[in-house]
């Protein structure tokens, strides 16, 4: 809007009786403030005679100044209005302009929509959060975490009693009434009996998850009002952080498995050593809920989840499946998410995206985005939780949530926890090989296309653990005989080799630990012969002994 200027005049008797005038520029359009029209005011009567400012001259000059801005303002008004609507009958109109002057003066004018200036509420907590883990206050805050928890699973728990005690009320009503079908019984009232237990027991969940939702909701406020309030409570009277020592390995299995660790060095000139460890477990014993138990793991995640040492888990999903592991997603919802979105919410989002991608017939997410899937040929911006700074993700436990029905194999899509055990960060790698008889693959099949991809995306975003199944499945099958598997594990341990090779020249984060998951119903006679596998295929580094021959 271009601005006018119009002279006021103002005439007035000064105390001799003498016809006077006070003059002054005015830029239209003026905003009519008190402290604004006390400014003129004042200017004005500087240029007056001294003495009116003893005669109240202010009073009626305030007066006439209030009514000749409002009718200048009005006609300025009504003339820019005119003309805007002359341009568009014309044809003229510059809508993108006018719309970000309008955005402008939003930003300008009103707190609400002003750009932020200074780190945002996110970084505020996330630096609190990250200070804090690493002070005396890190008991405090497992102690605070595990108390939140335990009101959600109690609360989760008791849902799915009542719906267990429900389903089988419910059961023995409709056995009863088909027994007597034809008798006293009819097909109508088998049909109406039907739409009735839904109805109740849909009415039970959405009670549930409307009290779930709100309790999630008070403690996330809560707990992060908390983190950062205490920062500067905690570093007045403690200023010295309390050591640590050592951090125990992240991977703490959750019940006793088979397992073997090695050491090897990789690369073609520079040597990068790396650890690797095969282990029988079951996939989601790697993201069970965090506060369970009184185990390290809730210290190891919280160490590790503002740092450049975050840990990933491939879990492979079928593409008929329609949606990502229900027990993953039980175990991410038993307990508050206080650093991303809840699993639901971060599934939800996935599917909006991948819906859009599909829409505007794209294959592969654009690298701006804030998304959390890909393709098996391409790659993606997460926004994973490292060096300090957070961010939030991704996800859903209802049915109708289905990311993986709009990927294809060797896709992923990715989801972000810090109430999991032993999890910052699950890759969702879409594969059938679950569900289908025993086939052999070779190294260009897409899921092993798609584990490449994973290991790139995990390199570019601190993952520096990363656990996939070794057999690309995670429970055995009759038909998976021995011969399958030494041929599915030997070429799974070969591309995985060459692709930790092939990471020194993507940049990132170096894959300090890989582990190699095998199904948790595995033979002890398998597991050691696969387990003896890893040496032959990563050649692990063999101690050099020294002989004096002196002696």
């Amino acid at each position: 809007m271009n601005t006018n200027i119009v002279e006021f005049r103002y005439k007035y008797q000064n105390h001799e009786d003498k016809e006077c005038e006070a003059r002054i520029n005015i830029d239209l359009p003026f905003e009519c403030e008190e402290h604004l029209l006390d400014e003129l005011v004042t200017k004005l009567l500087s240029g007056m005679d001294p003495m009116q400012r003893y005669l109240d001259e202010n009073i009626p000059l305030k007066s006439a100044l209030r009514e000749f801005i409002q009718i200048e303002n009005q006609t300025f008004l009504d003339k820019f209005s005119e003309g805007l609507l002359a341009q568009a009958c014309k044809g003229e109109l510059d809508l993108e302009a006018i719309i970000c002057k309008t955005e402008r003066h939003y930003k300008d004018e009103i707190i609400q929509f002003a750009d932020r200036v200074g780190p945002t509420d996110e970084d505020i907590f996330a630096q609190s959060f990250h200070r804090l883990v690493h002070s005396s206050s890190l008991e405090e805050i497992l102690k605070r975490e595990r108390a939140y928890a335990k009101v959600i699973s109690d609360l989760t728990i008791q849902m799915e009693q009542e719906v267990d005690t429900l389903n089988s009320n419910q059961q023995q009503e409709m056995d009863s009434k088909i027994k007597q079908l034809d008798i006293t019984t009819t097909s109508e009232d088998i049909n109406n009996l039907l739409a009735q237990q839904y109805s109740t027991q849909n009415y039970i969940r959405q009670r549930y998850d409307s009290e779930l939702q709100a309790k999630r909701a008070q403690q996330r406020h809560e707990y992060r009002d908390w983190i950062t309030s205490q920062v500067g409570r905690i570093f007045e009277t403690s200023p010295v952080a309390t050591p640590l020592g050592n951090r125990s390995s992240m991977f703490i299995s959750q019940q006793p498995s088979m397992e073997e660790s090695f050491t090897i060095h990789l690369g073609s000139q520079l040597k990068h050593m790396h650890n690797i460890r095969i282990l029988s477990a079951d996939v989601t014993d790697l993201c069970s809920p965090l506060h369970v138990d009184e185990s390290l793991n809730g210290l190891n995640m919280a160490l590790g989840l503002y740092s450049s040492s975050l840990c990933g888990v491939v879990v492979l999903t079928p593409s008929i499946q329609l949606q990502a592991n229900k027990n993953i997603i039980r175990n991410a919802n038993m307990s508050t998410e206080f650093h991303f979105e809840q699993i639901d919410d971060q599934l939800e989002k996935i599917e909006k995206q991948i819906s859009t991608l599909k829409v505007n017939g794209s294959s592969t997410p654009s690298m701006n985005s804030t998304n959390s899937a890909s393709n098996g040929s391409g790659n993606v911006d997460i926004q994973l939780p490292h060096n300090g700074s957070g961010s939030d993700g991704s996800n859903t436990g209802s049915p109708t949530k289905n990311p993986s029905t709009k990927l294809k194999t060797g896709d992923f899509f990715i989801t972000k926890h810090s109430n999991l055990s032993q999890s910052h960060v699950i890759f969702h790698l879409i594969s059938d090989e679950p569900i289908n008889s025993p086939s052999e693959i070779n190294s260009r099949h897409p899921v092993i296309l798609g584990l490449r991809n994973i290991l790139k995306t995990a390199s570019r975003h601190d993952v520096t653990t990363l656990t996939i199944p070794a057999l690309l499945r995670h429970e055995m099958s009759e038909d998976m005989t021995s011969q399958w598997c030494m041929r599915r594990a030997e070429l799974v341990f070969k591309c995985a080799k060459g692709f930790m090779i092939e990471s020194a020249s993507w940049g990132g984060a170096e894959l300090s630990t890989l582990q190699l998951l095998l199904p948790h119903d595995i033979s002890e006679d398998l597991f050691a012969t696969l387990a003896g596998m890893v040496p032959n295929v990563f050649r692990v580094a063999n101690p050099k002994i020294l002989v004096d021959n002196n002696k």
